[in-house]
């Protein structure tokens, strides 16, 4: 059987190796559009950065190991430029100097695994040359790099603010170079909510990135050489600068399918089943090519991430075989790709941020009943406070109040993300809930964790919603509510009111409460909305407050600590 891969990265590489180590006998042949084969993409940004510093690191194997170590032919420098179904061949042309008469090259099975390419406007795509760069590929980054050098770049422009543009902003921004970043979304990052983008909005200004949210770019005009770029944005500005990086986002590399039969959906991306086979018999498809399932909506987008294409290939490859190797149906559930959870994950300074499952907005776009997505935002220290300088994770759970299901979560901090969001997909790969968070046993010493970690806050705190002990309500939520109708309190010493409040709210210290309430006496018709510095005491105030005659009675999620940043104001706001 010959089996014939197209594109030669994360899934394509790994796919091919594991049909080897399946079967010795397979003929197996990649094209691969660059001279390289098998490279690290998710290092680019700190390769123009200097962090990596030899560009021979990010090249994980040659077509000469392929072929000795795996007995696989590599057809590097290639590019496929169509495929004949009825004559089961892929054509394909030289990268570089494409003919008019392309090879042909059979197949039994085909594999596309093209990828995806940068998304650049037109007035963009000079590129290089003038100082215009994106960041997909070894020859874009290795560009940034000698032109930061050879024109001594002090200054800079990223345009989009996911997770490759704030990787570049922070690796030009440890060289040295002022930068300004473009968004034309009203946050960076949008995997994530307002509330946890924020954070990411005041590190950057500590840093002395300038943000430009809300705004998106317009053009950016030819100049004469050794002028500087001007960036043209929508709300009349224009920025000089040195370097473009344009990080708006990518799209499918999928042209070459158009008139093959194989079905692509609307925004261009491959069309397959949980085998990873597409519309037609014969061909499949995996990696960022494909539109993948997102696990807690059912919808189907984009996940240009190395994991789920390494998952991918796993599968892929077993159903390749399946039809001439009956050893492998022993494995029914190896053979089935079932979406992705989205894990993702950035550093952005000093701060780690990232997501798993579901947004606010994705469960908005699914048409989920609001009503019953729960809040839960804690603000837990990544190991005991009085262990050596403790920092907090902010950690927020969406899940279903009814069911407890678990449907998102998101978090920042310096330290601790990773671990804390690893351990809730892990929760919701079992189909897990908040209870199981509750439960959820994390290694406990001083210098690592805390005997109940942020998962376990977040777990507790959701866990008093779906039992009816109280409600939460966010930040945002405060200006929706009907303030006639509304009685709001904080629970804090004086003394830490004295050190910030919340507008509107009137102090009533948790330990004098009860003594409050009497000579107070609630109002079952009014909501009650409590707060204290991050949520804790505000629960019991939530408990007494029930247990005295309240009926609708909430916290607010994440207490004053949450409102600190919610409130804070970006310096762009400022003017």
């Amino acid at each position: 059987m010959k089996v014939v891969i197209i594109g030669g990265t994360a899934g394509g590489a790994g796919l091919a190796a594991r049909l080897r180590r399946l079967d010795e006998k397979v003929e197996i042949t990649i094209i691969e559009k660059n001279p390289y084969i098998s490279w690290a993409g998710c290092a680019l940004p700190y390769f123009a950065g200097g962090v990596i510093a030899d560009k021979d690191t990010l090249f994980l194997a040659t077509k000469e190991m392929f072929k000795s170590r795996y007995n696989i032919d590599v057809m590097d420098a290639t590019r496929a430029v169509g495929i004949d179904r009825e004559q089961k061949c892929v054509l394909v042309d030289d990268a570089a100097l494409p003919t008019k008469t392309p090879q042909k090259v059979p197949y039994d099975r085909l594999v596309i695994a093209t990828g995806a390419k940068a998304i650049v406007p037109a007035f963009a795509q000079r590129r290089n040359a003038d100082g215009i760069f994106t960041m997909r590929s070894i020859e874009d980054a290795d560009g940034i790099r000698k032109y930061i050098k050879q024109h001594n770049v002090q200054n800079a422009v990223i345009v989009g603010g996911g997770f490759i543009g704030l990787e570049a902003c922070e690796n030009l921004q440890s060289l040295g170079i002022k930068i300004t970043l473009v968004e034309k979304a009203p946050q960076v990052l949008t995997p994530v909510d307002p509330d946890i983008a924020k954070y990411l909005h005041l590190e950057l200004e500590k840093h002395g990135v300038c943000l430009k949210l809300g705004v998106g770019i317009t053009n950016i005009p030819r100049v004469e050489e050794g002028e500087k770029l001007s960036v043209e944005l929508e709300n009349g500005e224009v920025i000089k600068t040195q370097l473009v990086i344009m990080s708006l986002g990518i799209a499918p590399e999928s042209d070459f399918l158009q008139a093959t039969g194989v079905e692509l959906n609307a925004r261009g991306y491959v069309v397959t089943d949980d085998t990873m086979q597409t519309s037609e018999p014969n061909i499949f498809a995996l990696g960022d090519v494909v539109a993948v399932k997102d696990v807690p909506t059912g919808r189907y987008g984009t996940m240009a991430l190395a994991g789920p294409a390494t998952k991918q290939a796993r599968v892929l490859a077993h159903n390749i075989l399946l039809p001439e190797n009956a050893d492998l149906l022993h494995d029914e559930h190896s053979h089935h790709y079932h979406g992705s959870l989205g894990v993702s994950i950035v550093r952005v300074m000093r701060l780690t941020a990232g997501a798993v499952g579901a947004n606010t907005r994705a469960l908005q776009a699914q048409g989920y009943d609001q009503s019953k997505i729960g809040v839960a935002l804690v603000h837990t220290p990544n190991h005991v406070s009085w262990f050596t300088a403790p920092t907090p994770v902010h950690l927020k759970l969406l899940f279903d109040k009814e069911s407890g299901a678990i449907l998102g979560a998101q978090a920042v901090g310096e330290q601790s993300v990773d671990k804390n969001l690893e351990a809730i997909s892990a929760l919701m790969q079992m189909h897990g809930t908040v209870y199981d968070m509750v439960e959820f046993e994390s290694a406990y010493a001083p210098p690592f964790s805390a005997p109940r970690s942020p998962v376990n806050m977040a777990g507790s705190t959701a866990a008093n919603v779906v039992d009816g002990m109280e409600d939460t309500v966010t930040c945002a939520d405060l200006s929706k509510m009907d303030a006639e109708n509304t009685v709001f309190w904080d629970v804090r010493t004086p003394a830490e009111v004295a050190a910030g409040e919340i507008p509107h709210f009137v102090n009533v210290p948790l330990d004098t409460l009860r003594g409050y309430v009497k000579e107070h006496p609630l109002d079952e018709s009014k909501n009650y909305v409590v707060t204290c510095q991050v949520g804790v005491r505000g629960h019991i105030a939530c408990c007494i407050l029930r247990a005295l005659g309240a009926k609708k009675v909430y916290n607010l999620t994440g207490g004053y600590q949450s409102w600190a940043v919610h409130s804070a104001k970006l310096q762009s706001e400022q003017k």
